[in-house]
């Protein structure tokens, strides 16, 4: 049975981010906009763990209150607190009091996963991978054939096929620098004329999930990562169904002449919505 988790935020847009990344660890969840909703629902629905947006300075404290312990006492152990990078200080002497673990809303990406794990069953780390794509094409390997877009230097190109997606990744490495830069385009196998827009893209590393992206309406993502000797993509190609890519050893930097260096790339890890890409022709 699939561990479900209970989401209590009251921002529509970020509820639907909490979701993709909690649907990611192969949980089930429950959407509530306030902790009144959300203790109703709990009461209802079996539910493994609580993920809590804690109201504003303008909610009213003793409310608030109540309701924390009212959730600690059905999930005892078991309730995360989002928050922003500094909470006010009723916020943060609530966190103290109750000694409830919290989460900033700008590192989601990167500690969701790691306080989820403990709380909800210790193989969260498995997801439901049902295909795995074949990698058909890389450029360190073979030249480029026809209908494969021009690389610059530095730039190595994989091309994976399942039967659900076909998948154009590039990473970019430049000299001087310890970051990698990995674009893609996701399309459908059998239309690709019809990109796979909005669907959440997760980027992993040897120890674990790197970072989270929706693909945008053309069906391109990107990332900028520390440099990985490899990395896999995890992508939702529909609810609970996931095709796994697999990069081969990204240490081609350095074994030829025209392709030198360190890796370079933005900074920072992000859940973003569609990606910067420049344009690009399906398939």
């Amino acid at each position: 049975m699939q561990p479900r988790v209970l989401i209590i935020c009251e921002r529509a847009a970020e509820r639907d981010t909490i979701r993709v990344l909690v649907g990611t660890m192969g949980c089930q969840w429950v959407l509530a906009s306030g902790i009144g909703e959300g203790l109703a629902l709990a009461g209802r629905e079996r539910t493994s763990a609580a993920l809590l947006e804690l109201p504003g300075t303008s909610s009213d404290a003793g409310t608030i209150d109540q309701g924390v312990r009212e959730l600690l006492v059905r999930f005892p152990g078991r309730v995360i607190a989002l928050t922003d990078e500094s909470p006010t200080p009723m916020i943060g002497e609530l966190l103290s009091r109750y000694s409830i673990p919290s989460v900033q809303r700008d590192r989601l990406a990167v500690d969701l996963w790691a306080r989820l794990e403990s709380m909800v069953y210790p193989q969260l780390g498995i997801r439901r991978i049902t295909n795995v794509a074949r990698l058909v094409l890389d450029t360190f390997l073979q030249p480029l054939t026809a209908g494969i877009r021009y690389l610059q230097p530095d730039t190595r190109q994989l091309v994976y096929e399942a039967p659900a997606l076909t998948a154009d990744i590039a990473f970019e490495r430049f000299p001087h620098s310890n970051r990698t830069t990995l674009t893609g385009q996701i399309m459908r196998t059998h239309l690709p004329q019809i990109p796979l827009n909005g669907v959440p893209v997760v980027l992993k590393g040897p120890k674990g999930p790197l970072s989270l992206m929706i693909t945008n309406e053309a069906g391109e993502f990107s990332f900028a990562f520390q440099n990985e000797r490899s990395v896999s993509l995890e992508v939702e190609v529909s609810p609970n169904a996931w095709v796994l890519l697999m990069s081969p050893p990204l240490d081609w930097v350095g074994k030829a002449e025209d392709q030198r260096g360190d890796v370079r790339g933005a900074t920072g890890i992000s859940i973003t919505k569609g990606g910067n890409l420049p344009k690009k022709n399906g398939r």
